[in-house]
């Protein structure tokens, strides 16, 4: 999986990964998430879900994980963009009642600021 890294803002970080959310990508968005955690800044991470077309249970498992880092570390994680398909996974597993789902990283941005 390619994930691209964006700043907007001095404290917000795009963060656009690409194809499958899957057993196979899982951990590559989980060492993702430990660096810009692990790092000063940024402080607020929208993580924009336009390019990822499928999402399994290891996916969802590593969003959590991402959310469950970023709480513990004064961090702010966000999603945007997300697919029929993974609207449709938030929904049944009720992870769209977790983690605050914006339409587009730039509705994300507006809130983040």
């Amino acid at each position: 999986m390619d994930v691209s890294q964006e700043f907007l803002e001095a404290d917000i970080i795009l963060v656009s990964p690409k194809g499958k959310l899957d057993a196979k990508n899982s951990q590559n968005l989980r060492s993702v998430f430990q660096q810009l955690i692990n790092a000063a800044d940024p402080k607020k991470i929208i993580l924009d879900l336009r390019e990822i077309y499928f999402v399994d249970s290891s996916g969802l498992a590593a969003l959590v994980s991402g959310l469950r880092m970023a709480r513990e570390n004064g961090c702010t994680l966000v999603l945007s963009g997300a697919q029929s398909q993974a609207q449709i996974v938030f929904r049944l597993t009720m992870l769209d009642r977790v983690f605050p789902i914006y339409a587009t990283y730039q509705e994300a941005r507006q809130d983040l600021i």
